[in-house]
């Protein structure tokens, strides 16, 4: 029974629930904090409107010589005149109190007390009681001298401050709703246009895996450019080793032709084939099948070497041919950076080294420089120069191009088979770097090997 993988949230999905619930917290505390603002600042308002009722009290109050407040008729807060309105006040002593007519019918009535002089007294939203009051205590000096305590006060609905709050807090959090709606929809706008280019990746892809194109071709942001690159340089690294293979395995096809030939044309003779000879044919056709393979697993490219330090391979390619050349007095020099790497396989780059020092070992006047420096900057890595020279005779600029070619030597006298130059072009290039020759300041060959940044 075929398991069945569960599918993953999309990245969109996923973006967009971490989005709203960033929202909806920060619109949750932005409210929050504006309804508080707000309380703070009603609460405020509603002290000044009662403390201005309280000090319009005390301008026109006048206390009688039996102790007891008066206050005219007519009062300049019309709702304190007004039965039932939601404004009330007073004044009272120890020997009797003042209600505005205002509280005429109301119930439960303000519970009034005398204070402290110089106090004062509010209570408001978070007080307990069914009324928001402010009061001040007074001393009232009487006609015969004598000071009595006096305490004005000024009382309000509560419901007329709780409406004020219910009205803003359902327009408030009507506009927050709204306003995330729309952010909603400008983030899901966002996201649709900042993940187009994966789709477009991801649309790549799959034609490439149907066959209908052969790379990733699109433009695209700098953030997605590594994995673009990245992908097709796996690609690339995939058909180079695939065609690799197929020429290993036609040479090897090839390569056994003829040795088949020859043991079939020897078991279908009529003469009885010794069995050294079948033995020794088969040795050639093992030998054969050996070195085809290696020269296949050789061919080989990794799409993403890992990093490996030059200098270290450099010295001990010295240090060898030191000991080979002993004969020469041979001396080998290496400087350059520890810290300088070339992104390629180790195997390739022993390989680009020793043949480069073993030709300049051979080929010159017993004297060898190595060096390793930075290349050409690049966003993720530094390009790297190698530089083997030496103080021999040199080569002319019109026999560069031959040495290179496979089979080509530039001293026919000495011992050898002319791969070493056309190997290290063929390793150094198919790394995405490029093999020069120049004139050195020894008075010999200078071979540059320049590697790409990335």
């Amino acid at each position: 029974m075929a398991e069945r993988t569960a599918r993953s949230p999309s990245l969109l999905l996923r973006l967009l629930v971490g989005a709203g619930l960033a929202l909806l917290i920060a619109l949750a505390a932005v409210g929050a904090a504006m309804d508080r603002v707000f309380t703070n600042a009603a609460e405020a308002n509603m002290r000044e409107r009662l403390e201005a009722v309280v000090y319009l009290i005390l301008s026109t109050i006048e206390v009688d010589a039996d102790g007891q407040p008066r206050l005219s008729d007519s009062l300049a807060e019309p709702r304190l005149n007004r039965p039932g309105s939601s404004l009330h006040g007073g004044a009272m002593t120890p020997e009797g109190e003042w209600r505005s007519p205002s509280l005429m019918g109301v119930e439960p009535q303000p519970n009034a007390r005398l204070i402290e002089r110089n106090a004062e007294l509010f209570r408001g939203l978070e007080a307990d009681g069914s009324w928001n009051v402010f009061a001040i205590g007074l001393g009232w000096e009487m006609p015969g001298g004598d000071i009595i305590d006096l305490t004005i006060w000024a009382a309000e609905d509560p419901n007329r401050l709780r409406m004020e709050l219910a009205g803003f807090r359902g327009d408030l959090w009507r506009w927050l709703g709204l306003a995330a709606v729309l952010v909603i929809i400008g983030q899901v706008v966002l996201l649709l246009l900042i993940l187009r280019p994966l789709r477009r990746v991801a649309h790549e892809v799959s034609e490439i895996e149907s066959g209908r194109r052969a790379g990733i071709e699109g433009r695209y942001p700098r953030e997605l450019r590594p994995l673009t690159d990245n992908l097709n340089t796996l690609l690339a690294a995939e058909r180079d080793n695939a065609r690799r293979y197929s020429e290993a395995l036609a040479d090897l096809a090839h390569a056994l032709k003829t040795p088949v030939a020859v043991l079939r044309a020897r078991l279908e003779s009529s003469e009885p084939a010794r069995p050294s000879d079948l033995a020794r044919h088969l040795d050639d056709m093992e030998q054969i099948i050996r070195r085809q393979l290696e020269r296949a697993q050789r061919s080989t490219r990794r799409a993403l070497p890992a990093a490996v330090p030059v200098r270290p391979i450099l010295e001990r390619m010295a240090e060898s041919l030191e000991r080979l050349h002993v004969d020469s007095k041979l001396r080998a020099e290496v400087s350059g950076g520890a810290d300088r790497v070339a992104h390629m396989d180790e195997r390739d780059l022993w390989e680009v080294c020793g043949n480069l020092m073993e030709n300049a070992a051979k080929y010159g006047n017993g004297r060898l420089r190595a060096s390793v420096r930075a290349g050409e900057p690049g966003r993720r890595r530094d390009g790297v120069i190698i530089e083997i020279e030496d103080n021999g005779p040199g080569i002319a600029a019109a026999e560069a191009e031959r040495l290179f070619q496979r089979g080509q030597r530039g001293d026919e006298r000495r011992d050898g088979q002319g791969l070493g130059l056309s190997i290290v072009r063929e390793l150094v290039e198919a790394n995405g770097g490029r093999l020069e020759l120049e004139r050195s300041e020894l008075g010999g060959a200078n071979f540059r090997v320049i590697l790409p940044p990335r």
